[in-house]
């Protein structure tokens, strides 16, 4: 018998029953993204590690040990920390950048993008319709949680299927839905490749860009509409 380690049991359980009660301890805007709308397109992530609980691309299926890759605004928390999502009852590991995050922090606004996979590129609206059906503008989630939390490792995203019933996604004429500071200088041409884009489409969501010459690297590009033009149109 060992009294701290009786102690210690006591101490996380009372931990799991606050967590459960009060849902989390920040209120946060909660978004997805997937390998479609990751910049550049794919699994990279900012802070890749092989440390245990970490990843050296995104994943993760939600569990302690293996929580889900999420970007957000390294000043809110930093690479590595973890947080718990009740209305997915989910855990996630901050491993990669979000620039909306970030400003939104500048205003004390805590705002999380959860990875929703694939590591691939996929043809299709479906990836974006999840992520809107997901969404949440205002969502409790607990910042450096207890172990031991109720876990639901569904995979929100697979097979072009959402864990949730997905409203139908339509492109809405050129405006855009996401945009990349691309990391290298790239033609036009090679960036419409990238991004699963003809070369008309790319060219009527990015207007203003002079694809005279290479694209500087650092400037913010259009990779699609408001549904991600998964369909090459």
């Amino acid at each position: 018998f060992r009294v701290i380690g009786a102690r210690s049991l006591v101490m996380r359980l009372v931990a799991v029953a606050c967590a459960g009660a009060l849902g989390g301890n920040v209120t946060s805007k909660v978004t997805f993204y997937g390998a479609k709308d990751n910049c550049p397109p794919g699994g990279d992530i900012a802070y890749p590690s092989s440390d245990p609980g970490r990843h050296q691309a995104a994943g993760g299926s939600g569990t302690w040990d293996d929580p889900v890759t999420f970007a957000g605004a390294e000043k809110a928390v930093g690479p590595g920390s973890k947080v718990y999502i009740p209305f997915l009852k989910k855990y996630a590991v901050m491993e990669d950048q979000c620039e909306e995050c970030e400003d939104g922090w500048k205003s004390g606004k805590w705002h999380m993008d959860i990875w929703m996979g694939p590591d691939q590129a996929t043809q299709g609206p479906e990836l974006i319709a999840c992520e809107n059906a997901l969404t949440r503008a205002s969502a409790q989630v607990w910042v450096d949680p207890p172990q031991g939390l109720e876990v639901d490792s569904t995979p929100l995203f697979t097979d072009n299927t959402c864990v949730v019933e997905a409203p139908a996604c339509h492109d809405v004429g050129t405006e855009c839905g996401n945009s990349c500071e691309i990391p290298e200088a790239k033609s036009c041409a090679a960036l419409a490749d990238l991004f699963g884009l003809t070369a008309s489409r790319f060219y009527a969501l990015n207007q203003e860009l002079d694809c005279s010459g290479p694209v500087p690297r650092g400037t913010s590009v259009c990779m699609g509409g408001t549904c991600g033009d998964l369909a090459m149109v």
